[in-house]
């Protein structure tokens, strides 16, 4: 505060902006999402989703992994419905369940977590 009345300045005074031309200017921060990495997090109900957002440069696109009554589910921001999960693994050329367990994972809780997509 002593520092601000030596340089003529308010010490109510919180800063961050900028003077130019006599108009206030402020720097906002804006927060951007990695490119091309998968995302996992909880939302409030403590549902955890993954999510990726992939970018070239002519287009941006938009994969998640959520959760739906027990079941996995794809949602693309080019598709208009949530696929099911092993659907999207059939359509990859996997052609079992057994294979898709396989890829996965056989631990138990990776079982018992995704073992009603599988249905």
């Amino acid at each position: 505060p002593a520092e601000f009345a030596k340089l003529n300045e308010c010490p109510l005074d919180p800063g961050g902006y900028f003077i130019v031309k006599g108009v206030e200017k402020v720097i906002l921060i804006q927060e951007q999402l990695s490119k091309n990495r998968i995302i996992v997090e909880a939302d409030r109900k403590g549902t955890v989703g993954a999510s990726v957002t992939s970018s070239t440069h002519e287009k941006k696109s938009r994969t998640n992994i959520t959760v739906k009554q027990g079941r996995f589910y794809l949602k693309h921001n080019t598709l208009s419905e949530d696929i099911p999960i092993a659907i999207i693994f059939k359509a990859m050329g996997v052609e079992s369940d057994q294979e898709i367990v396989q890829m996965i994972g056989t631990e138990e809780h990776v079982m018992a977590a995704f073992g009603p997509s599988l249905e």
